[in-house]
């Protein structure tokens, strides 16, 4: 009999230990994602990895972690879209990051967001057909990410990025299109311009949405709006070097509007 209450006491001192230890673990973890998300709001983007890293350590399977590492890849990426050495080495690492993430916890919006916006990222990257079989992919991710959280204007602004792609596809790509699916996805400017405004609404200091406003009302042939909206975009301070590059896109519109 004391040998069994001796061992059920060890074994509660353990469990109680075990318990302690994952508490501070808990603890550890969220502070660092804390910290993750103050770095990433100042658009510390290494700042931020740095601290993911450290809380995925601790915490592999956290559905957070998985997402926001996501997050840190396309950030990376999203400096220099024209450097296809860094989109290759950030987004298909991204892109398995997010895929974890809606494995592992399917109504968390974060790792729909970024499942459809690195895998329309890879379409981009593996040419036309590729991008034109991923569309659906990124269209169902982004509405359930909508789903999940109406209030995140990325989500927005990646449906309008998803019509105005579709919409501007040349007649060899159209052709593409209709050999890959017996129905292509249907998309228009007008979805585009409804998409960022949405997202513009929700956020009005992000610079991409009104550049991709202008560019869709440019399409539409709507010069004045158009250039109301990139001029909107020029006043708002650039501060990252994919903004910069998005002011530059915006000057030389205008330019050519004007």
């Amino acid at each position: 009999m004391r040998f069994n209450h001796y061992r059920l006491w060890i074994i509660g001192l353990l469990s109680l230990l075990l318990v302690s230890l994952l508490m501070a673990q808990n603890t550890k973890v969220k502070a660092l994602l804390a910290e993750a998300e103050k770095l990433h709001d100042a658009k510390d983007y290494q700042g931020t990895m740095t601290k993911l890293q450290e809380a995925e350590k601790l915490d592999k399977d956290n559905p957070e972690i998985l997402w926001k590492m996501a997050r840190a890849y396309f950030d990376f990426a999203d400096q220099d879209p024209e450097n296809l050495e860094l989109q290759k080495t950030n987004i298909y690492t991204g892109f398995e990051y997010a895929k974890r993430c809606v494995e592992i916890a399917p109504n968390v919006a974060g790792g729909h967001q970024y499942y459809a916006i690195l895998i329309g990222r890879i379409g981009e990257i593996e040419g036309t057909k590729q991008k034109i079989t991923n569309s659906y992919a990124v269209k169902e991710h982004t509405l359930k990410a909508i789903e999940l959280d109406p209030t995140e204007d990325s989500n927005y602004h990646v449906m309008g990025r998803w019509n105005y792609a579709l919409a501007d596809l040349s007649w060899v790509e159209r052709q593409i299109a209709s050999v890959i699916y017996a129905k292509p996805p249907t998309a228009s400017f007008e979805s585009a311009v409804e998409f960022f405004t949405k997202a513009h609404k929700l956020n009005p200091t992000d610079i991409r949405h009104l550049l991709w406003l202008g560019k869709s009302y440019a399409k539409l042939g709507q010069k004045g709006k158009a250039m109301d909206a990139l001029k909107q975009a020029l006043a708002i301070t650039a501060t990252t070097d994919s903004e910069k590059n998005m002011h530059q896109e915006a000057k030389e519109i205008l330019e050519d509007l004007q």
